[in-house]
């Protein structure tokens, strides 16, 4: 009797094995998803998300840099704040 449960232990374990190993493995998704932005947008990664930049949008001051990088300025001549062309 315990060699039945012995070789049905072993068969279980070898099936949780093969069962494992078929398992398909898929990649992580990237964590930022980059679309494609209307003509006469830029396509920009500003504060970690996708944005589409375009002179007249709004803009926050605290990411002046990456707007920069862009070609972009948060001016503030406007209320709220909004993006020109440099």
């Amino acid at each position: 009797m315990r060699s039945n449960v012995k070789s049905f232990a072993t068969a279980l374990l070898t099936a949780a094995a093969l069962a494992a190993a078929a398992a398909p493995v898929t990649a992580p998704a990237s964590p930022v998803a980059h679309t494609s932005c209307s003509s006469g947008f830029r396509s920009a990664t500003i504060g970690g998300s996708h944005k589409c930049l375009h002179g007249g949008e709004y803009c926050a001051r605290r990411y002046e840099r990456q707007y920069e990088r862009y070609g972009y300025e948060c001016s503030t001549s406007y209320s709220p704040p909004r993006l020109r062309r440099t």
